[in-house]
């Protein structure tokens, strides 16, 4: 069982990127699926998910270990927002607690700067990160709650539902597709 709590950043590269190096962070997160996955690619690993989000870079390198897991990742999320929904949903099986909470939003960048060159390139980019971002949903299962999903209808769907903060509880997140189901007390503690 792996733990992904708090902000997903990356480690520390200098005094003014506070990247993370405990062992909630991403990508010791990562270096343990790729070894547990190198001892025993049969054995489920559950990743617990506690997570606000954060960096977009980070948290799709960890989606890519994930989805290229040989092992099949189990994903629980306690609450999960933002980038740690598109996490939770990448899961092999996706489960929730009974009072978890999700909260899907567009991707944002903090302090954007420059000329109007600058700004148009960092446009372009976020444009491209909110299009992955909703394509991950989509390939992961999530259909919007609609009852006959279409991709086309999907897309749509999900980008109405996040052109803000949008909020959802668990039996709200197994209609939407983000969670399968709510987990039980005997898959946790045993019975």
């Amino acid at each position: 069982m792996l733990f992904l709590r708090g902000i997903i950043v990356g480690w520390p590269c200098s005094a003014s990127y506070p990247g993370r190096d405990d062992q909630f962070s991403p990508t010791a997160i990562m270096d343990s699926i790729i070894a547990m996955t190198v001892e025993d690619n049969t054995k489920p690993i559950t990743l617990v998910i506690n997570s606000v989000g954060g960096v977009t870079d980070e948290g799709m390198m960890l989606y890519d270990v994930i989805k290229l897991s040989q092992a099949p990742i189990i994903t629980l999320g306690m609450n999960a927002a933002s980038m740690a929904t598109v996490l939770l949903a990448a899961g092999a099986e996706r489960l929730a607690m009974p009072h978890s909470r999700f909260m899907l939003h567009l991707p944002s960048t903090s302090g954007m700067s420059g000329d109007v060159k600058e700004v148009e390139l960092h446009t372009k980019e976020i444009i491209k990160m909110k299009d992955t971002r909703v394509d991950c949903y989509i390939e992961c299962g999530v259909t919007a709650g609609l009852a006959k999903p279409d991709t086309k209808k999907i897309r749509k769907q999900i980008l109405s539902d996040i052109d803000r903060v949008f909020w959802i509880g668990a039996e709200q997140a197994i209609k939407y597709g983000l969670v399968d189901r709510i987990v039980i007390p005997s898959e946790l503690f045993g019975a």
